[in-house]
């Protein structure tokens, strides 16, 4: 049983701007500090759940890609993950792997810079290669997208975004370099309102890494990738969400984490016997290569209304996000 939204009546509740910025306000700039309250001009309402696609539609189109972000939206996915990693001269890229080898044809085309990391590249040499060959003729020519590309394509795209920081030790300021793309874009800082899924969220399986970017990025929603012990729950009440392996995730571990106010996403999830237990386990979303599977599966649940049009708007009250 998922946790059940709490609708407000016309008492008068504010949040901080650390916690959350009001729908169809300007938003707040998270690099200059504030003490006011905020008020939220709306009530609480249950999420819906998503299926998150993974690296964009990375059963359909090569992942990590502007190609896979279309397709994404073309399947009708809402919400969409991809990682970020920095290039040798700073750049925010979007890449799985820490090598190229992988997803690019860096061996062919610098046959002699073998480990082929992410880190010993410029943006200019990366520009160079092909990112889609590998994963259909069709998509030979697809380039590496900057981080600043894909916050712009979803946003044309009015897609929201799960943006995890990559082994972010290997990189120092990523979390600064992620945040000052993000301080260029206001929109990104703006919040859907809570009967709809979240507008953006940083994860990554490196929680001070998390915690650090939360630092920085003080509007914005974050979360804990992997398992969280469940007697450590509580000491991570600052985040947004845990998401870890669908695997390692029973009922009490669901209840646990909503109990402690927080959302869970696990991942990555591929078939629809899966996908039909994993929500049979209450969980709000999970994340997987095919979005159209995944939103077929939460269609089909037998859930009333709970997943159609959003309730209507009741007078403006102010509430956490």
């Amino acid at each position: 049983m998922r946790r059940i939204g709490i609708v407000v009546g016309a008492a008068s509740l504010f949040i901080t701007a650390s916690a959350g910025v009001s729908v169809g306000a300007p938003a707040l700039d998270p690099r200059e500090p504030t003490t006011e309250p905020v008020a939220a001009h709306h009530p609480v309402f249950e999420r819906p759940l998503i299926a998150v696609a993974h690296r964009g539609a990375s059963g359909h189109a090569p992942e990590n890609t502007l190609a896979a972000i279309d397709v994404a939206h073309e399947l009708g996915a809402v919400t969409v993950e991809v990682d970020v990693q920095l290039t040798a001269d700073g750049e925010p890229v979007i890449m799985h792997d820490t090598t190229l080898e992988r997803t690019t044809d860096v061996e062919a085309v610098f046959p002699d810079r073998a480990p082929y990391r992410v880190s010993d590249f410029t943006m200019a040499e990366i520009r160079r290669l092909d990112a889609g060959g590998w994963y259909d003729p069709a998509f030979a020519g697809e380039p590496v997208p900057t981080l600043g590309e894909v916050l712009d394509r979803m946003a044309e795209h009015d897609l929201n975004l799960l943006l995890e920081l990559k082994e972010p030790e290997l990189y120092p300021g990523l979390e600064r370099a992620v945040a000052e793309e993000l301080f260029d874009r206001a929109e990104w800082f703006r919040r859907n309102p809570p009967w709809e899924p979240r507008r953006l969220v940083i994860q990554s399986f490196d929680w001070e890494s998390v915690r650090e970017s939360q630092d920085i990025l003080r509007p914005v929603p974050h979360g804990l990738l992997g398992m969280v012990p469940e007697d450590r729950i509580d000491d991570y009440g600052w985040a947004a969400m845990i998401n870890p392996n669908h695997r390692h995730i029973d009922a009490d571990y669901v209840r646990r984490v909503q109990e402690a106010g927080m959302e869970i996403m696990p991942y990555t999830i591929n078939d629809r016997a899966t996908m039909d237990a994993v929500l049979g386990l209450g969980v709000d979303g999970f994340i997987t290569d095919y979005p159209e599977v995944g939103r077929e599966a939460i269609d089909d649940l037998d859930d009333g209304d709970r997943f159609g049009a959003p309730a209507p708007p009741a007078p403006p009250v102010a509430a956490n996000d």
